[in-house]
């Protein structure tokens, strides 16, 4: 009996020393914390101050007039805002390979997420009725007490799925995605065509775009923007890509023309041209050389001095001529 209970001591000894390694395990550091904050784990509750660690399977939550700002270890930061909950589901990263599993659990509430050096794939964030993964991104997630979720795009691309294997992509900054309480997932639409958007305040939804977070101070796109659909993709396709491609595609038509211009001159050019300068002065020598021997064979006596025998019969003609 003493040996069993003995065993069983120990084997709830163990127990809890797993549990409570979890609860220690390290997942990050608080950055900002404004009024109540608090991290939970198995009932055991404690208030959160700037520079705490936060813990894996700790519940974060956040008072109706606090905020907070979180970094991982993995240099993800999260903003919390008022009446938020997340839960920090699983933290497994190697600083060596920029691998791992990182997954969030968003259970309500206003959010910000921003990607740390992981390798894109490591992240899951999920929402009540989706899961979202992501692709160097920045993006603002709302959670409704129902389990809606609407999700706004800052930079780069997530992908959202429901259980059912329907899959969205949002790569377009600025644009929207809805996800109901039975997970169905909308198109991306801008504000104005975002369904029940009138039921919630923009500011309420996504405080941190007119008031930003400490790690993203300078935002991408303003409040102005989102609300009134300016996005930045509209004006891209007039003012940096058809003038790209027409300098482009001119540049070389040209060289070919000048080159097609300038060969055949050279050509012409040839053609017309006379002798050359030596040319012209060797036919002249000749010219001159033919008639100096014409001259002397006519004048007789000076042939018998410059020849050989044909000149010897310049001489002949020229005593019978005489």
């Amino acid at each position: 009996m003493k040996s069993a209970s003995a065993v069983t001591g120990f084997c709830l000894l163990m127990l809890w020393a797993s549990g409570l390694q979890a609860a220690q395990q390290p997942v990050g550091s608080a950055l900002v914390v404004v009024n109540l904050v608090t991290a939970e784990f198995n009932r055991d509750t404690r208030t959160l101050q700037v520079g705490d660690r936060v813990h894996q399977d700790e519940l974060i939550e956040v008072g109706l007039d606090a905020s907070s700002e979180l970094k991982l270890d993995d240099d993800t930061k999260l903003a919390l805002g008022p009446g938020s909950h997340l839960k920090l589901d699983k933290f497994v990263y190697d600083p060596a390979k920029s691998n791992g599993s990182i997954v969030v659990d968003l259970v309500k509430g206003t959010f910000r997420f921003m990607t740390g050096v992981a390798q894109k794939p490591t992240y899951v964030i999920k929402t009540p009725a989706a899961a979202i993964t992501v692709r160097g991104t920045i993006f603002d997630v709302f959670v409704q007490d129902d389990g809606q979720s609407w999700l706004l795009l800052h930079e780069g691309a997530i992908q959202v799925c429901n259980s059912r294997g329907q899959c969205r992509d949002l790569d377009e900054p600025g644009k929207l995605i809805r996800i109901t309480d039975d997970g169905d997932v909308g198109s991306p639409v801008k504000w104005a065509s975002l369904p029940g958007k009138d039921s919630v305040p923009f500011d309420d939804a996504f405080p941190f775009v007119g008031k930003t977070p400490s790690f993203d101070p300078i935002p991408i796109l303003t409040r102005d923007i989102i609300i009134l659909g300016n996005l930045p993709e509209d004006d891209k396709p007039k003012e940096v890509e058809k003038p790209k491609k027409r300098t482009e595609s001119t540049k070389p038509s040209r060289k070919k023309t000048e080159q097609k211009k300038t060969k055949p001159k050279k050509t012409r050019t040839a053609k017309k041209s006379g002798p050359s300068n030596e040319q012209i002065m060797r036919g002249v020598g000749t010219a001159i050389g033919i008639g100096l021997a014409i001259g002397i064979g006519k004048g007789g006596g000076g042939g018998k001095h410059r020849g050989g025998g044909s000149m010897g019969g310049g001489r002949s003609v020229g005593g019978n001529m005489r």
